[in-house]
């Protein structure tokens, strides 16, 4: 019994020692705390009465002090405070003075970039951190590759957005254009999420935003992401209203989904060359690559409308786009598959058959390197201007812009978002966007399908993890239609 005492109170003789150690050490951090904040107060005070007593700003003070007099005495006359005689004697005299006129260009340059890095930062900074339920998603990679994420984080549904379960999205040509840097730098300043690949989407809405009237929850919807504005791979997405609307209601996801990326797409195209019901009846158009899912859109529609369609596309694909109404056709691999289609195949045949009154260049398998060739070798005289259009994915300016000028248009562009904003328009981006991306266009679209002038074409469908898989088989020349990836 004596020996656990004597052990017990060793113990707390102990621990004494170690309190009264640890409340010493801390006494002697607070001091060098304490002092070392008083040491810095003391810097900050001499730096401090260094600017005031500095001959610039002794200069300023005499001259601020001298207004505040006239400016009383004035008062007391009776006239206005401010002379503009005087402001501008004052004005004239600091500018003759080479000192102050220098200080004033430093400081209207550091106003200037510090102002654009300020606004910069601020809209990266207050970008909305991604809080939220977990789901399936395909991230991009710095090295451009994509994996497949299985508890991503997902935004919840903001002020004039959706929360949409996607249940398929489409791959295409787009998504490997983007994997190779196209639309990064303007995607940079839009969004900083990770998801960049899948344009158009089919999905069940489940939570509505403030602000959002036109959809409830349970609403079968449809839409498309641009290139700038990230990906529709994602198995919760967080989108804007007006970039989605409802779907046809005959159509299934994995249907639905494969339409409107290539039917806005098409739609856009049909715009530019002004055709609709009433002026398409015997027109010859040419759609090139019309194995795509755009080319199928434009085939059907033109079709429709009682256009004569001929159709630029491997040999292969033929069948099937006789079926989508297409009447002439041309073999653009010819007798070898090992040679690359040319303009010549299609100049050589307008000059057998004729001339068409528009081309449109799509980006399914066949079609002829960039650029487009001259209008006179493959359309009538009396075309338009715009009779030709290229669909096929291309560099943005802001890809290519050197460091100075991506400077100015960083600048430029976060000034016309905070103009949109304290004019009451939002800070979103949808004036960026194609009207037919859109939710008229999406509309328009859903108008076709249940009119049955358009059917989506459907290619294959494949799983989140075969998306090397899809992509590659989208962009090769066995693909007609849209490739599709579900979510199981």
């Amino acid at each position: 019994m004596d020996e656990l005492k004597l052990r017990a109170g060793e113990k707390i003789e102990a621990f004494q020692e170690a309190a009264i150690v640890a409340a010493n050490s801390s006494k002697s951090r607070f001091y060098n705390i304490l002092e070392q904040t008083g040491d810095a107060i003391g810097r900050l005070r001499q730096a401090f009465q260094e600017l005031w007593n500095n001959d610039l700003v002794t200069e300023g003070r005499a001259r601020a002090a001298a207004w505040a007099r006239e400016a009383t005495r004035r008062i007391q006359e009776g006239a206005p405070p401010l002379s503009p005689m005087l402001l501008y004697e004052e004005l004239v005299t600091l500018l003759k003075d080479h000192v102050w006129r220098r200080s004033m260009i430093i400081f209207l340059c550091g106003v200037a970039f510090g102002g654009s890095a300020g606004l910069v930062i601020g809209f990266r900074v207050g970008t909305r951190a991604p809080s939220g339920p977990h789901a399936r998603a395909l991230h991009t990679q710095i090295d451009q590759t994509v994996i497949l994420v299985e508890d991503a984080v997902s935004p919840g549904a903001g002020i004039g957005e959706v929360l949409i379960r996607v249940q398929a999205f489409s791959v295409s040509s787009a998504d490997r254009g983007v994997l190779r840097g196209r639309a990064s730098a303007l995607r940079s300043l839009v969004t900083n999420s990770p998801v960049t690949v899948g344009r158009g989407f089919a999905g069940v809405v489940l939570d509505v935003g403030p602000g959002v009237s036109d959809l409830e929850m349970g609403d079968e919807v449809w839409g498309c992401v641009s290139e700038w504005s990230g990906g529709a791979a994602n198995e919760l997405l967080a989108i804007r209203s007006t970039r989605v609307s409802k779907r046809p209601r005959h159509l299934a996801a994995d249907t639905a989904a494969s339409l409107p990326w290539a039917g806005t797409l098409a739609l856009a195209a049909i715009q530019k060359i002004r055709y609709n019901l009433n002026n398409c009846k015997g027109k010859r158009v040419c759609v090139i690559g019309a194995g795509s899912g755009e080319g199928c859109a434009l085939v059907q529609l033109l079709s429709y409308w009682g256009g004569r369609i001929t159709v630029a596309a491997p040999k292969k694909v033929h069948h099937s786009l006789k079926n989508l109404g297409a009447h002439e056709f041309i073999d653009t691999e010819g007798n070898n598959e090992l040679v690359a289609p040319s303009w010549l195949i299609l100049e050589q045949y307008a000059s057998r058959a004729g001339p068409w009154d528009c081309a449109l260049c799509c980006s399914g398998a066949g079609s002829p390197p960039f650029p487009l060739p001259g209008p006179n070798t493959l359309l009538k005289a009396t075309a338009p201007r715009k009779a030709m259009v290229e669909l096929r994915p291309q560099t943005l300016v802001t890809d290519r812009l050197p460091t100075p000028f991506w400077i100015l248009f960083t600048a430029s562009f976060y000034t016309i978002r905070i103009c949109r904003w304290l004019l009451g328009c939002g800070t979103h981006t949808d004036w960026l966007e194609d009207r037919n991306h859109l939710h008229p266009g999406l509309e328009t679209l859903r108008q076709l399908v249940e009119s049955g002038q358009l059917s989506p074409v459907l290619d294959k469908v494949f799983l989140p993890q075969d998306f090397e898989s899809a992509l590659a088989h989208a962009c090769s020349d066995e693909a007609i239609g849209t490739t599709v990836i579900r979510f199981p």
